[in-house]
């Protein structure tokens, strides 16, 4: 006679008290996370001219300052954590070298990190030529003008406007459905006549009237008609973050309007000192022009780069 081996069911309970288990250890690792002496986070820590460095530090401390160098930091809270978060921008023409970002926190705790601020390649590129009279309907020499008397100092009055406290709670997007880079590209240095100037923006392919997007929950600060940059708007991020739309056709926001991410702001076009339609795009993170594009790809890493860091901190722990 053949006996069938008989397949004993495991009791389900076995599969709740595993699973309990799981989340009572992730609860606990993540507890030990939140608990870990103060600590401070720099990414990226080799930094090169344009970029910018995001500067997260842990610690009870219900107050922290910091800065860079002479530039003070400014830090923003999430709730009630123990995680304080600061945008550091790297501007366009800072000096290569070693440079120290330094905390203190009303516990009396001081954290420090190291960066080391690399040349960008724009730097080291050729200069070109601005467009011509023929392109754009006005002399060089009056397209350096402008930018010195009027344009340049509208944008510093509202730019110098500081909010502490953030718009937005998600990363940062692209301002529009389909990102080519065309015309001047981020750092380029350009000759206006007997004057060298550098884009602080990166011009977009963007047909007359395409559609322009925020790029986050913010506050339109400004809504200007300018000679060289034409139709422009400017969004207040918060935590001293602005981003600005140059050569626009037609606003779709006022100023004092709140928006929100994704939200419609404006037509494209080639008001100003243009030679074609585009958009000219820039972020500034306080008085730091730092590459947009590279801004928005690096917000949408975040927190990858937070969460390892996260890991990296608990084993360092654990072995000390």
């Amino acid at each position: 006679m053949k006996y069938k081996k008989v397949k004993k069911k495991i009791p389900v309970y076995f599969y709740v008290i595993g699973a309990l288990a799981i989340i009572l250890l992730a609860m606990a690792f993540f507890s030990f996370l939140n608990k870990s002496t103060p600590s401070i986070y720099v990414f990226p820590e080799n930094p090169k001219q344009g970029d910018t460095v995001f500067i997260r530090v842990k610690t009870q401390a219900g107050e922290i300052a910091g800065n860079f160098g002479q530039e003070k930091l400014v830090f923003y809270r999430k709730g009630n954590s123990n995680e304080w978060i600061s945008f550091l921008g790297i501007d366009a023409d800072q000096k290569p070298g070693d440079y120290k970002i330094s905390v203190d926190t009303s516990n009396a705790e001081h954290l420090a990190k190291q960066i080391k601020v690399a040349l960008a390649d724009f730097s080291t590129a050729s200069a070109v030529l601005a467009p011509s009279p023929a392109q754009t309907g006005i002399t060089t020499e009056k397209a350096y003008s402008n930018l010195v008397k009027n344009d340049g100092p509208a944008l510093k009055k509202v730019l110098s406007n500081l909010n502490p406290q953030p718009y937005f709670t998600s990363a940062f997007s692209f301002p529009l459905s389909s990102m080519q880079k065309s015309g001047f590209s981020f750092g380029k240095f350009i000759v206006f006549a007997k004057y060298k100037l550098q884009h602080f923006g990166v011009d977009l392919q963007a047909p007359k009237n395409s559609d322009i997007f925020a790029i986050n929950d913010g506050k339109v600060v400004a809504t200007l008609n300018l000679p060289n940059y034409g139709k422009t708007a400017i969004i207040d991020h918060g935590l001293d973050i602005f981003s600005l739309y140059l050569h626009l056709d037609e606003f779709k926001v006022s100023e004092g309007e709140m928006v929100k991410r994704n939200q419609l702001i404006g037509l494209s076009g080639d008001t100003g000192y243009a030679t074609a339609p585009h958009l000219h795009f820039s972020i500034r993170v306080g008085s730091s022009r730092v590459d947009p594009i590279a801004f928005i790809e690096a917000t949408q890493k975040l927190n990858d780069n937070f969460f390892l860091a996260d890991i990296a901190n608990a084993f360092l722990n654990i072995i000390k």
